[in-house]
């Protein structure tokens, strides 16, 4: 029997809850689903900054260990309820190429401009139940009154220019409402 490390994001969902798994495999744009379901939707950016990637992510972007590379963090809230902690991360060299706006999104969606260019291509999703010792779920619960268990995420890659953009999405117990 194979056992896949804990590092390990997985090709399908397969144990996420029924009312989650259509989010996590939906392969629009997040951001406009929830647009859709939301009276006030907004992006608050809660970090941006040079700083090194997750274990997980040094492979999936080409990264040594301690490189730093852009990580930008977002919460997307619909009805100033948090939904979806966003985290995305680029090489700090694609800052002058494909990706050179980037840095100044402020808080506007990402996910806009990445289903609003028909040049840029999306990689599979790939998802994993975060654990409390994984980074992200530490830093999509800072700001949640109720810490849960577990949180799903997903994410992929977009490519531009060869250049790609990780974005993971992770999924807040809020979302389950919408």
């Amino acid at each position: 029997m194979k056992v896949n490390p804990p590092l390990a994001w997985h090709p399908a969902p397969v144990s996420a809850p029924v009312d989650l798994h259509w989010w996590l495999t939906h392969r629009g744009s997040l951001t406009r689903l929830i647009q859709d379901r939301c009276e006030h939707f907004r992006v608050e950016p809660i970090f941006q900054a040079l700083a090194t990637a997750c274990i997980d992510e040094l492979e999936v972007m080409n990264l040594r260990r301690q490189t730093r590379a852009l990580v930008r963090e977002v919460y997307l809230r619909c009805n100033e309820t948090p939904v979806v902690f966003a985290h995305s991360i680029v090489r700090k060299e694609y800052l002058r190429g494909a990706w050179r706006g980037l840095g100044r999104l402020g808080n506007q969606s990402l996910g806009t401009m990445l289903f609003t260019n028909p040049l840029i291509q999306r990689t599979p999703l790939a998802f994993k139940k975060l654990k409390p010792h994984h980074p992200l779920f530490e830093r999509a619960c800072k700001r949640l009154q109720n810490r849960p268990a577990d949180l799903w995420a997903r994410r992929s890659l977009f490519i531009l220019q060869h250049q790609p953009i990780l974005v993971t999405e992770v999924f807040l117990p809020a979302i389950r409402r919408l």
